[in-house]
């Protein structure tokens, strides 16, 4: 069978993708965790305005979905404009790809019973299983357009190790309705009609570029970047774009059609914010944006809280590959190159470069289509080499390996999806099942696991002697009848003052602990009350370390709850101890506070 390897390689990470889907099922899972949840049911939300509740513009069966299916904890997936209507936060590209999955759900649900409210199950199952067919197309497409320039048993490797070693098996699976593995397969389909119309320039291909183009952009706007790829594909040297715009102007009806066509699919999100603002341009993000000039680099590559090499390491030997494929081919490696360099600037330009609750750098996902053209050039000198045959072979086979297993973590161990950092990673690092106090490393961002030395007690209070009223409460304790307190009506507790201990030193540690109490729990994260330690020297901050004592504490129930801090570098003259209850929302309580000094 001709490119046997490569269709082997593409059937058996479409199989493995189908049988996680069926195995672990996210359309059957409750609230938050289900297929239409968060920033997907935002994304959707045009749908079941459209064509079932009829009112695209108020939005006011938004609160009823939310209290029944709870897909988030707010409607924050519109907001009120000046007019009185609602403004959907996401542009409508992801409601058009959903449309077919959509329709075909909304005829089950009629026939099966099921509620057509546009969440039910059968809404749940359509919108994932529409994901999972649209990744396996992606792949597809992507192994016929590395065999145009690969072997068959280098494009099967590319093609098996991004579907299973890197953060796409993810996202065609559990997370199948985000759009990155729709934009991945709108990119690879970009990539494919590129091909052939540079081969034989012709209307179809044109306009098949620019619908692809156009749907991306609809998407995400940043994706327009895609228009880059027909422009500037095969360009290798100056006289490669003399002849290029030569091609242009030979066929420019051609350029005209897929600009159109884009422009047009780019008109549906101009008229849906005429029709409902007033205004045909819209900034539907509000506070949130892009700092074009500063950059996170650092922290979109290398941070352990969604660093892209961390999380997918195996993309660190198609970015190598970068080398091999200028060897092998300039025509490929310029618009590659360029796209990938433009594309990971506007990433890292996004405000909110973590980009929410995620497995590894999500928003790179999309760009793997021309990333793998990389990845194979890297692949091919590796087969070519027999010392490297093996020792490039484990490298690639750890990095599946841990790709899986951090998947696997993600959804069913200690994964934490958008706080993670160096401690409590290497503290859960090839653990299926944590402590809950390990959470609170995810606050407090070090911890000390050793045997402690020289442990001495610096600073003890029941708060019983405390005159303070401000602060201080009598409703409840744990010993006496006195203890700090923080709540809707008094976002800070009474504040400890320790002065810094005479005998102190840099690098030691210090040990902050407390019971904590509270009558009704918080269970979000971001508006738990925290016991915040603060170094102050002149009143000015040195280090401050929080902790939420919420994510170990049940309802009604007092718990110890402390934290190890490294003592800084810097000089400073005063410790400052309080509770700090950021959203007032509920009340907490604490009581004898200890504060000790230790070494390693």
């Amino acid at each position: 069978m001709k490119n046997h390897f490569s269709r082997l390689a593409f059937w058996t990470s479409a199989i493995a993708i189908f049988v996680v889907v069926l195995a672990f099922p996210r359309y059957n899972r409750p609230g938050t965790e289900a297929t239409l949840a968060w920033d997907v049911s935002g994304y959707y939300l045009y749908l079941p305005a459209i064509f079932i509740y009829k009112d695209l513009k108020e939005v006011k069966f938004l609160p009823r979905i939310i209290e029944q299916y709870q897909p988030s904890f707010a409607p924050d997936q519109a907001y009120p404009v000046g007019n009185g209507q609602q403004v959907m936060k996401y542009s409508a590209g992801m409601a058009v790809l959903y449309l077919p999955f959509f329709l075909i759900a909304h005829v089950i649900a009629n026939l099966t019973g099921y509620p057509a409210d546009g969440f039910s199950l059968p809404y749940q199952v359509a919108i994932q299983i529409g994901g999972v067919l649209i990744a396996v197309l992606g792949l597809w497409f992507l192994r016929n357009n590395l065999l145009r320039f690969f072997s068959d048993r280098v494009t099967g490797w590319a093609v098996l190790l991004l579907a299973l070693g890197t953060n796409f098996f993810n996202y065609a699976t559990f997370d199948a309705a985000n759009p990155h593995v729709w934009l991945f397969t709108l990119l690879a389909l970009v990539v494919h009609f590129t091909i052939r119309w540079h081969e034989r320039p012709n209307f179809r291909d044109a306009f098949l570029m620019g619908l692809c183009t156009g749907l991306a952009a609809l998407v995400r706007p940043t994706e327009v970047l895609y228009a880059l790829v027909p422009v500037l594909w095969g360009l290798a040297s100056v006289r490669s774009l003399r002849d290029r715009v030569g091609v242009f102007f030979q066929n420019f009806s051609h350029l005209i059609v897929a600009g159109a066509t884009v422009a047009a699919v780019g008109f549906i999100q101009l008229a849906y914010w005429k029709c409902v603002t007033g205004e045909w341009i819209v900034y539907s993000y509000q506070d949130q944006g892009f700092s074009f000039l500063h950059p996170h680099f650092a922290d979109v590559l290398f941070s352990y809280r969604k660093g892209w090499f961390v999380y997918t390491p195996l993309m660190l030997f198609a970015v190598a590959g970068f080398f091999f494929l200028y060897k092998k081919s300039r025509a490929l490696f310029v618009p590659v190159f360029l796209f990938f360099l433009l594309n990971t600037w506007i990433v890292a330009s996004w405000d909110i470069w973590w980009y929410g609750g995620a497995f590894g750098q999500r928003a790179m996902i999309q760009s793997y289509p021309l990333l793998a053209f990389p990845l194979a050039a890297f692949l091919g000198w590796m087969s070519g080499k027999n010392w490297s045959k093996w020792l490039f072979g484990i490298l690639l086979a750890a990095c599946l390996s841990l790709n899986l297993f951090q998947t696997y973590q993600a959804h069913w161990g200690p994964w934490e999806p958008d706080m993670m950092n160096r401690a409590y990673y290497w503290r859960i690092f090839a653990n299926l099942h944590d402590s809950p106090y390990d959470k609170l490393l995810l606050d407090t961002k070090e911890g000390f696991f050793g045997e402690k030395k020289n442990v001495r007690q610096l600073y003890f209070t029941d708060f019983e002697s405390i005159t303070d009223s401000v602060g201080i409460s009598t409703q409840f304790a744990r010993s006496g009848s006195r203890s700090a307190f923080a709540d809707p009506q008094t976002p800070f507790s009474h504040t400890i003052n320790l002065p810094r201990p005479p005998d102190m030193k840099a690098g030691e540690w210090l040990h902050i602990s407390a019971w904590f109490f509270g009558p009704q729990k918080e269970w979000e994260v971001w508006w738990m009350p925290q016991l915040v330690v603060r170094f102050e020297k002149g009143g000015q901050s040195v280090r401050e370390r929080i902790v939420r004592p919420f994510r170990v504490l049940n309802q009604g129930e007092w718990g110890e709850v402390g934290m190890d801090i490294r003592v800084p570098e810097k000089d400073f003259d005063n410790i400052k101890v309080f509770l700090w209850n950021p959203a007032n929302r509920v009340a907490m309580f604490m009581d004898d506070l200890k504060a000790e000094g230790f070494q390693e």
